[in-house]
């Protein structure tokens, strides 16, 4: 997973990322310094704004599938996990350095 988009969280409660819900992408906004999509659950029209660290982008409309695992949740598109949303315990472990030869 260390090629994963890390995203934050940024404007919704955390039960939209339930295991095994399905969303989809409302809108995409870009930055400088990363890119904010809207997603929405199918079930209930619940929204949220997550915002990924990279310049990732994806379709309106796009099917977005979410899986829960013990560091955090995963989401992928077309069976691709395309970001990486930490918990408190997944943040932590993650680590970021340059290498250099």
């Amino acid at each position: 997973m260390s090629g994963l988009t890390i995203g934050v969280l940024s404007a919704a409660p955390i039960a939209i990322v339930t295991s095994g819900a399905n969303l989809s992408v409302r809108a995409v906004e870009a930055s400088a310094d990363g890119t904010t999509w809207v997603l929405e659950r199918a079930g209930d029209g619940l929204r949220a704004s997550v915002k990924l660290a990279g310049n990732l982008s994806v379709a309106v409309g796009t099917s977005v599938v979410v899986t829960s695992v013990a560091a955090g949740t995963v989401l992928s598109v077309a069976g691709k996990a395309i970001a990486f949303i930490p918990i408190e315990i997944g943040a932590a472990l993650l680590h970021n350095e340059r290498v250099t030869r």
